[in-house]
């Protein structure tokens, strides 16, 4: 069987559109949720490898993967806190000022969706970046392993 659309009248049915078969957003909804959510919840390894290569203040990058993971490799200048580790007196001891930023493993680890879920229950600004290290290595951005820097 033939998979693309058939032309107007030829007599064959339209197949049904999986894409369109919920309407899309309005402009102004769409707009609220791009922004307003996912943009103030998210962001990636481009942004913040531009502002750490650039020093940018103002946001801590946590790696929310267990402590050995972090020790084998890590983001250059992430701190480890495991999200498991993120207790109410680990989290008393935290600066409110900064943005924290975490991160897990990649798109299947939600450890750096957990770290931000507990940080953001505890009244801290949290962004997560996606992606996490799978997607930092995958723009070959430097890597930390132990004391040692990897990559560019």
């Amino acid at each position: 069987m033939d998979d693309e659309a058939s032309p107007p009248g030829d007599g064959r049915a339209t197949p049904e559109s999986r894409v369109l078969a919920v309407p899309a957003a309005d402009p102004t909804q769409a707009l609220g949720y791009f922004h307003g959510v996912r943009l103030a919840c998210e962001t990636d390894p481009f942004d913040v490898h531009q502002d750490l290569s650039a020093g940018v203040d103002g946001f801590v990058l946590i790696d929310a993967r267990q402590a050995a993971a972090y020790r084998e490799e890590s983001v250059p200048g992430a701190r480890s806190i495991p999200h498991a580790d993120l207790t109410d007196e680990l989290l008393s001891a935290l600066d409110p000022a900064p943005l924290y930023v975490t991160y897990g493993w990649g798109p299947a680890c939600n450890g750096g969706t957990r770290a931000a879920a507990k940080l953001a229950a505890a009244g801290f600004r949290v962004k997560e970046m996606i992606g996490g290290l799978e997607y930092w290595k995958r723009q070959s951005y430097p890597t930390t392993t132990n004391t040692t820097t990897r990559g560019r």
